[in-house]
């Protein structure tokens, strides 16, 4: 089962990560590099981030899951807490959070929205950001 929905998790990443220049342009934030499945481990901080976009003001750090639940969401607000710790040479920047799924729990959308995240969802063949105009992203 776990292989099942690894596959599931790497198929999402693939919707989500060429869209995610685009998404976050939309939003006026242009990010000029991308990367996928990034990892730290630095004293002790040890984390993953499964797309991470970034440009000279900010790092946007996307958790991928084929379905999100709100403990996916806390966890990946804890790992945005630490994420400078882990990852030091985007200290200087503003970090923001985005969540992103097919499957979207009721309520998750909510909770992330109101915790200052970004969630991103399926839309026909691709994906597209639900939040809001009015919404503000919370920077870590």
């Amino acid at each position: 089962m776990e292989a099942l929905t690894g596959k599931w998790g790497l198929f999402v990443e693939g919707l989500v990560l060429p869209a995610t220049e685009r998404l976050f342009r939309e939003r006026g934030i242009e990010v000029d590099q991308m990367s996928q499945r990034v990892k730290s481990r630095k004293q002790g901080f040890e984390m993953e981030i499964d797309i991470l976009a970034v440009n000279g003001e900010y790092v946007v750090a996307i958790e991928v899951k084929s379905s999100i639940s709100v403990d996916d969401v806390k966890k990946h607000m804890e790992r945005l807490s630490k994420f400078k710790s882990a990852f030091r040479q985007y200290a200087d920047r503003q970090i923001i959070g985005a969540t992103a799924g097919i499957v979207i729990e009721e309520g998750v959308d909510r909770y992330a929205y109101k915790n200052g995240l970004f969630v991103i969802g399926q839309s026909g063949d691709t994906v597209k950001i639900l939040n809001d105009d009015k919404f503000t992203p919370r920077c870590f």
